[in-house]
């Protein structure tokens, strides 16, 4: 039986695509575990100083800051982004985030309808491509 309910102890979780190992993501809701069929949701934490690279999806993506400060790059327009933020992209836009400041940058997201998520379940580091030739900089 698919679960209507998850802790975040039981989630799928692995290393976000992101140059350095400086993040993780942790599937919450996907087809697999609840059985949901138009999104899923997942909750991420990437490191100070730590972004990821350029790339897009076909699906639409939003996001809801927890904690931390970033830095949401958007079809080339740098947006920052604190707690208690939403933000949306667009299917098809190239986008980058990047957690900034002293503390982890945390983040529920929701692709709809699924599908990326699929690539962090199967390619895990290597989703959405190579995480490109960022190199972690140091927190500020």
């Amino acid at each position: 039986m698919k679960r209507l309910v998850v802790p975040l102890s039981d989630a799928v979780t692995g290393k976000l695509p992101v140059a350095g190992g400086g993040g993780t993501y942790r599937i919450l809701l996907d087809e697999a575990i609840a059985g949901t069929k138009h999104l899923a949701l997942l909750h991420n934490e990437m490191a100070p100083g730590y972004r990821g690279s350029e790339h897009a999806h076909e699906v639409e993506q939003c996001f809801y800051v927890v904690g931390g400060r970033g830095i949401f790059t958007i079809g080339g327009v740098r947006h920052e982004v604190g707690p208690e933020t939403a933000v949306h992209i667009p299917a098809g836009v190239m986008h980058r985030v990047e957690s900034v400041g002293t503390e982890p940058l945390s983040y529920i997201t929701v692709y709809a309808p699924p599908g990326p998520e699929q690539d962090l379940r199967t390619r895990g580091y290597q989703a959405f491509g190579p995480p490109g030739p960022e190199t972690p900089r140091p927190a500020r």
